[in-house]
């Protein structure tokens, strides 16, 4: 028991668990630990002096790994600086406090999303490493499954571990960057990034979001629909992007790939507007396009992938996604018809507690509710706040409630994405009643993340204490760089172990992780993990002085309640 691989050998650790990068000043501050004694400090890493001395909570048993450990909290602690938790058996890793403190986690995420590019050169450096691509998969992928001939289709992020270009994934993942900058301006106004286009008139967080926008149009059907997904016929082998010279094909659209690029699209095309007013018109051009095609075809319409074997991203119905366009075309557009549209299928809606790319009716529920748009069906509108409200007490108490912070027991392919997910549930609950636990319950997910849970380390490459040495992402694996490309969430524990068949189940799932490049099961990255990173780090961040609370939310006791639609679902892996 704390055994886990690092180095790909087996190590013991009974030490201080901490979120190993840093806490926000104003935010909850937790750290775990096994011990005969509740008593621990705070020292100052420059001097070991103490500056906090207290009696932690427990011992508590840990929900998803049957530990008991000690709850040390040291939020009254507000002086920046860096510090470790000392106890009578150990200290733990070194961590910051401060305004900033997760500033280099934000950089080192949207880092790892500039080196997912596709058809360019990359070029990155990360502590003493430097990291690079060539330009990759320039040929014309061919339309033989759904036409004649061959298409460009440069650009845009490789998805995860491999090199295909997924639309429904793509544009779930890019809404949490533009999310982010819809949500805090401000903020996202001045970040700074490292990418190739700092320092132009164009935001830079924008700037890297054009980068699958961009794509995004290129994958566009002259009938208004949208290709599902453009990859080979088989996963690449572990080589370099540029080396693989597989056939790419369009796969044919589907009604969801459709709807989640209409709702990308929708959203882009007013974020863009103040900056580049020909690339929002392209936007909303191909956005009412994909629309108008959906109104035709109002059967969902499934993808034509039965002999490609890489990866499905079938996520059943898709009245989440057309929802989600019709938030996303109402809001830019003020089209009474699309609001009515979108009043009549949301009508017994509920935002749900976990969701990902299969299930995007909280970006359309939280879209309605934060317009300012006027004639919203006020009943409508308060049965949806109280539902974001209900989901977030329950996350916010499920997390305070659980050892390492944790809102949630269940795991599953990618769960740490819907860990940083969370920040957007309780982001839109914070628009309606501003409660501080909301914001301590992302700085939870955030610590557990980096290091305060049962292995002591970090689930983001080249970020924290012992980050992940080996994820399942080809560059890491083909290039001759001992680290792996940075700032890149692995998906994390899972039900079952790697090594065990399908039908087993672990008794503690949190205990099942290892650090090795063919477990795709825990160790993968994927862009919408990134992205929701992204989104939470902005939020943490910015929420206090950026947020912009509701000033006409009427909230009736006892409407909504969580509906709609079910948690995250399968991943398309």
């Amino acid at each position: 028991e704390g055994a886990n691989l690092v180095d790909g050998e087996c190590q013991m650790d009974y030490g201080v668990r901490v979120d190993s990068v840093g806490y926000l000043t104003n935010r909850r501050k937790t750290a775990v630990f096994h011990s005969e004694s509740s008593s621990f400090s705070i020292r100052r890493v420059d001097n070991d002096e103490s500056v906090f001395d207290g009696e932690a909570d427990g011992p508590n048993v840990a929900r998803d790994t049957g530990e008991e450990l000690y709850v040390a909290d040291f939020t009254a602690l507000k002086d920046a600086g860096t510090y470790y938790v000392q106890t009578t058996e150990g200290r733990s890793p070194e961590f910051s406090i401060g305004a900033d403190a997760l500033g280099s986690v934000l950089v080192a995420t949207m880092q790892g999303l500039y080196g997912q590019r596709c058809g360019v050169g990359v070029e990155l450096e990360h502590d003493a490493d430097a990291f690079a691509h060539e330009a990759c998969h320039l040929e014309e992928a061919s339309l033989s499954r759904v036409g004649e001939g061959s298409r460009d289709d440069t650009g845009g992020w490789h998805d995860a571990g491999d090199y295909g270009k997924y639309v429904n994934n793509g544009a779930f993942a890019v809404a949490f960057l533009l999310k982010a900058f819809e949500h805090f301006p401000a903020f996202s106004r001045e970040l700074a990034l490292e990418i190739p286009e700092a320092g132009d008139d164009v935001p830079d967080l924008l700037d890297e979001s054009r980068v699958e926008l961009e794509w995004l149009l290129k994958v566009q059907y002259e009938d208004g629909s949208f290709a599902h997904k453009v990859t080979a016929l088989h996963f690449e082998g572990m080589v370099m992007p540029e080396m693989d010279k597989q056939q790419r094909y369009f796969i044919s659209a589907s009604s969801a790939s459709t709807a989640d690029a209409v709702g990308a699209l929708a959203l882009a095309a007013r974020l863009y507007e103040p900056y580049d007013k020909d690339f929002a018109q392209r936007c909303l051009e191909s956005a009412t396009k994909g629309q108008d095609w959906l109104d035709a075809n109002l059967e969902a319409l499934a993808p034509k992938q039965s002999d490609v074997e890489t990866g499905g991203y079938t996520g059943g119905p898709d009245q989440d996604e057309r929802i989600w366009a019709l938030a996303e075309m109402w809001e830019t557009t003020g089209n009474e018809a699309y609001l009515a549209d979108l009043e009549e299928r949301i009508a017994e809606w509920g935002a749900s507690n976990e969701f990902d790319w299969p299930n995007a009716a909280n970006l359309a529920l939280s879209t309605y509710l934060r317009s300012e748009r006027k004639g919203r069906n006020p009943a409508i509108r308060s049965r949806i706040a109280q539902s974001f409200l209900s989901v977030a007490d329950g996350l916010a108490k499920a997390a305070h409630d659980d050892v390492y912070g944790r809102a949630t027991p269940a795991y599953y392919w990618g769960s740490n994405g819907v860990v940083a997910r969370f920040a957007f549930n309780w982001i839109t609950a914070y628009y309606v009643e501003p409660k501080p636990e909301y914001l301590d319950g992302i700085q939870q997910q955030l610590d557990h993340l980096l290091g305060l849970n049962y292995y002591g380390r970090s689930f983001v490459t080249g970020v924290g204490e012992k980050p992940p040495r080996f994820p399942h992402h080809r560059p890491s694996e083909a290039d001759r760089v001992d680290n792996p490309w940075p700032g890149l969430l692995i998906g994390g524990p899972h039900t079952r172990l790697f090594t065990e068949p399908e039908d087993s189940r672990a008794e503690y799932p949190a205990k099942t992780w290892t650090d090795t490049a063919p477990n795709y099961l825990h160790n993968e990255i994927a862009i919408n993990w990134n992205t929701a990173l992204a989104y939470a780090l902005v939020a943490v961040a910015a929420a206090n002085e950026d947020a912009k609370p509701c000033a006409d939310c009427i909230v009736e006791d006892g409407a909504g309640g969580s509906g709609g639609g079910g948690g995250a679902g399968g991943a398309g892996q």
